[in-house]
């Protein structure tokens, strides 16, 4: 019963995102960044990441006695250096590289890095981590990483994807989705690597997550939609947003230009009056435009952020917040 729900889950994830296999037996994005991390690279391998402080994934690759090779990223603007990046690549005999970033308002240049690889005649693999941006891809909003050259998309599904604790993994070829399921599924004839137990509740939820998707494929327009009103009616009052001259963002999320200090101040600040970002300055919409908020709710929580941005929080303005939530709260 629990391998035919899982063969079920795995074919609507197939048509979600028009690949040809999917694995979900990933208990979380970073056990998909393991299966890949270990079908596809050994000890002294190269492997390659964007830097931490451009939003890179922190993931330990010294730890596993792997070499660490830094993806040319502008810290400042996020953006890759596309043709660089795939020169160093070639160069540096990298086995696997990794993109996607916790910072990422904006599509990767994953096709021009690949068709850099190719002309470089590198076999290095791409993996995309969508972990923050999966719903919309799913969608068509964001970008196709895999008709895009990407090997492997995968990450974690309760982001914009907004399913339960748990990742995702997408390819479109046959030897490597076999090579990650020997580390991702009970193998009992060579033994257990990453999963023993891939919780079958959560992969039931992740199915019903799936259906709802494949249902209702203006989602990712939503939420991109909210953004930008989000990000734009701040700009107008004072908060300082991130990439006004691209348009501030395609994707769920905004950055503020904030300092590690004031992102941490403002942080708690907003969370006193019942508004939650995070340390980095980050702000999403996913969640807010799953439970039916548009335009109009974002005027409005842009002003209340102004408001305590600004040092103004108005008189029972964590009440206000708490209405407006409860107005859009499931039943």
């Amino acid at each position: 019963m629990a391998r035919r729900m899982a063969e079920s889950v795995e074919e609507l994830a197939r048509r979600a995102f028009t690949a040809e296999h999917a694995l979900v037996t990933p208990i979380s994005g970073n056990m998909c960044v393991l299966a890949v991390f270990f079908a596809f690279t050994s000890p002294g391998d190269a492997v390659a990441t964007i830097p931490f402080s451009a939003g890179g994934h922190p993931f330990g690759v010294e730890k596993f006695h792997r070499r660490r090779v830094w993806i040319p990223t502008d810290s400042a603007t996020l953006e890759m250096d596309a043709a660089g990046t795939a020169e160093l690549l070639a160069r540096e005999g990298v086995r696997v590289a990794f993109l996607g970033a916790s910072f990422l308002p904006f599509p990767q240049p994953v096709a021009e890095v690949r068709r850099g690889l190719e002309e470089a005649g590198s076999r290095c693999l791409i993996a995309y981590d969508a972990s923050h941006v999966l719903g919309l891809i799913a969608c068509g909003e964001f970008q196709d990483p895999l008709k895009e050259g990407a090997d492997v998309l995968m990450g974690s599904t309760h982001k914009t994807l907004s399913g339960p604790q748990g990742g995702v993994i997408l390819v479109n070829d046959g030897g490597l989705a076999a090579s990650m399921r020997k580390f991702l599924e009970i193998d009992l004839e060579e033994g257990v690597a990453l999963v023993d137990d891939p919780h079958p509740s959560r992969i039931a939820a992740l199915g019903i997550v799936l259906e709802e998707l494949l249902a209702d494929r203006d989602y990712d327009r939503r939420v991109v939609g909210n953004a930008r009103v989000l990000a734009s009616s701040l700009h107008e009052r004072g908060v300082p947003v991130r990439f006004a001259e691209r348009g501030f963002t395609a994707s769920h999320q905004l950055l503020l230009y904030l300092d590690e200090e004031a992102a941490r101040a403002l942080c708690r600040q907003l969370e006193r009056a019942g508004i939650f970002i995070d340390a980095w300055a980050r702000l999403g919409t996913a969640e807010v435009t799953r439970l039916g908020m548009g335009a109009a709710e974002m005027e409005t929580v842009a002003w209340w952020i102004s408001e305590v941005y600004h040092g103004n929080p108005g008189a029972g303005s964590a009440t206000e917040v708490r209405k407006l939530a409860m107005r859009f709260a499931s039943p």
